[in-house]
């Protein structure tokens, strides 16, 4: 059985008859349940996997030979229904129209802070990231497509993303310098979370100091971290300064968090190692580093402001 997180009922399936006539009445369907409620399940598990069509459950019920050929017509009803051809033709959708929709399937950090608010929204982020975790292992493709097929997929997908991310071997693979490699590489990264009191932070430094070279708002600034193996990007870059500003939640504020604290699903000493390396990163470029607190910022808007501008034009001498 499967559990309603809306109402607490509990049923096989949770389809639309119980949102529209048992349930709350909130949602109309399960669509509108799961963008609430992102990595709920609607289905139970045993049940989801008895039904699902994949290769195994098809050759089980109809033989090799036409479990196979039901298969291969599944799989290419499914790509054509879901592209923009299929869309056009048959809904009258633009290119516009469809890239829109696309675009608002996807889960991202910032919506569900949006919808549900900085700690909730990056609580569910944590589930739904760990759910899409599992989608990306070769027990989950083997499961869903069986065995033959699920591994080749599997391979097919990994061997897709093997292209590097580190700037200076994508810059070889590419025939590039490393300076494009690096732009390439920060315009992959089109999600960036900025939130209402930060960009009040960098609203307010602005007014005093005037435009800032780089902001998360505004053509973020991103460097590869040898340290952390990943690119990372800063809230805010002015000539050879950086300002981060840190959510007190989401950064572990040590004022409000003891190290053990666990936080978005992690202790809150290795979330301060992590911001520590990427503070270190650009320290051994030459550049100077200042951490504002969300708690600091509030408690003091203007005497913070004041601190951060006295900071930069000390370090710009």
């Amino acid at each position: 059985m499967v559990k309603c997180l809306e109402c607490g009922a509990e049923e096989k399936r949770l389809q639309w008859t119980h949102f529209k006539f048992k349930c709350t009445g909130r949602f109309q369907n399960g669509t509108e349940y799961m963008a609430a409620y992102p990595g709920a399940k609607v289905v139970d598990p045993a049940v989801a996997a008895s039904t699902a069509v994949t290769l195994n459950n098809l050759i089980k019920k109809y033989g090799h030979v036409e479990g196979q050929r039901r298969w291969d017509q599944y799989k290419q009803k499914q790509a054509y229904s879901n592209s923009f051809e299929y869309k056009n033709l048959y809904h009258g959708w633009t290119r516009d129209q469809f890239d829109e929709f696309n675009s608002s399937r996807a889960q991202t950090l910032d919506k569900m802070m949006q919808r549900h608010g900085e700690k909730i929204g990056a609580e569910l982020w944590e589930k739904y990231c760990l759910q899409q975790a599992y989608t990306n292992t070769k027990e989950y493709f083997v499961k869903k497509y069986g065995e033959v097929d699920g591994i080749a997929r599997y391979l097919e997908i990994n061997n897709k993303k093997a292209m590097p991310h580190k700037p200076d071997v994508l810059a070889v693979t590419l025939g590039i310098t490393v300076e494009k490699a690096t732009e390439l590489i920060l315009a992959r990264q089109t999600q960036f979370f900025t939130s209402n009191i930060e960009q009040e932070f960098t609203n307010l430094l602005e007014a005093q100091l005037g435009p800032l070279d780089h902001t998360s708002q505004r053509n973020p600034y991103g460097k590869w971290s040898e340290l952390l193996g990943t690119y990372v990007i800063y809230d805010i870059k002015h000539r050879n300064c950086i300002i981060e500003f840190n959510g007190d939640y989401w950064h572990a504020n040590p004022r409000l968090y003891h190290s053990k604290a666990i936080i978005r699903g992690k202790e809150a000493a290795s979330i301060w190692n992590r911001d520590m390396l990427k503070l270190q990163t650009v320290e051994s470029l030459g550049f100077k580093t200042y951490t504002v607190w969300e708690s600091e910022f509030k408690l003091d808007k203007v005497g913070t402001i004041k601190k951060v501008i006295k900071w930069i034009l000390q370090e710009q001498q």
